[in-house]
């Protein structure tokens, strides 16, 4: 087993650090600071193709697998674990899309979400439970053709301003 990167992956890694260290560096304190959320960031990793990185082709992504999402994730959390996190925290949100959702869903969520137009939040964390999967007591509940929800979380990473 080979266990160097490939070109591919180098080019990933250095686009990823590049980003991290032109348009992260000289605002995360500023974002922090001010509570702000890095909607700027987020259009430039839109730009160059780094939100639909692991998205397939037939849906506008890069096709790239999850070691590919790593590569930028790491790099991204050298310059600012917030903004890694709200980055990663998009594709894990997708993830149940691109295993589990219908050809319609597919079609519908993720050519935007590949674009950048829309981000997907992730809610895990609960006060009883913290970030334990396993111990959450929010429910969804299926009544007629709509979902019912039934709990309380702490926050929710790209849930809103």
């Amino acid at each position: 087993m080979d266990y160097f990167l490939t070109e591919e992956q180098q080019m990933i890694r250095d686009l990823a650090r590049q980003i991290a260290e032109e348009k992260i560096v000289p605002v995360r304190a500023e974002l922090d600071e001010k509570n702000e959320y890095p909607w700027e960031v987020i259009k430039t990793l839109a730009q160059s193709d780094m939100i639909g990185l692991f998205i397939p082709e037939e849906y506008g992504g890069l096709g790239k697998g999850c070691l590919e999402l790593c590569i930028a994730v790491e790099e991204l959390s050298r310059a600012c674990v917030g903004i890694s996190t709200t980055y990663a925290a998009n594709a894990l949100g997708t993830y149940p899309i691109l295993l589990f959702g219908t050809d319609e869903q597919k079609k519908k969520y993720l050519p935007d979400i590949a674009a950048g137009k829309r981000l997907v939040a992730f809610g895990l964390t609960e006060a009883n439970a913290g970030s334990d999967a396993g111990g959450i007591q929010t429910t969804a509940k299926l009544e007629g053709n709509e979902y019912v929800l039934n709990g309380t979380k702490q926050w929710i990473t790209n849930g809103g301003e």
